[in-house]
């Protein structure tokens, strides 16, 4: 009787070990994901100097297509700028912001709520604009 129920409590503790390291290698797989996402855009907001919506539908249809959740604000709130009359331009010496917000899984909200101390993924930085006015 007792070598079944070493038996048992060896197999729970296998089964909680390999479930703790599978939800921890999902966290790290949609983290690096939604930083690849804003690294993406970032580099595509930089290159033609304000965030386009045709490409923030593109960026927002993709998180869609991952399950993620966005705040009330958007996927991109405190982003600038936003309209290409605002466009930033490189001669200016002018920056892009991008800040990208986004409410992943369930099991990655818990895993970053405590690594975090917030259940979103919030990534924010500010770049030089890299956009020529063509008559410039």
């Amino acid at each position: 009787m007792i070598k079944l129920q070493v038996f048992l409590v060896c197999l729970a503790v296998i089964v909680f070990v390999f479930s703790m390291i599978v939800c921890m290698e999902m966290y790290a797989l949609e983290r690096a994901i939604a930083r690849s996402i804003y690294t993406d855009l970032a580099d595509d907001m930089q290159d033609i100097g304000y965030l386009d919506p045709e490409l923030a539908d593109y960026y927002q249809a993709r998180m869609y297509e991952l399950g993620w959740g966005e705040q009330p604000g958007g996927f991109f709130g405190g982003t600038w700028p936003l309209d290409e009359a605002n466009r930033a331009r490189k001669e200016k010496n002018e920056t892009v912001t991008i800040a990208m917000t986004v409410r992943p899984s369930i099991i990655s909200q818990w895993i970053n709520q405590y690594f975090q101390g917030e259940t979103e993924f919030r990534f924010s930085g500010t770049r030089p604009s890299e956009y020529f006015a063509p008559g410039w």
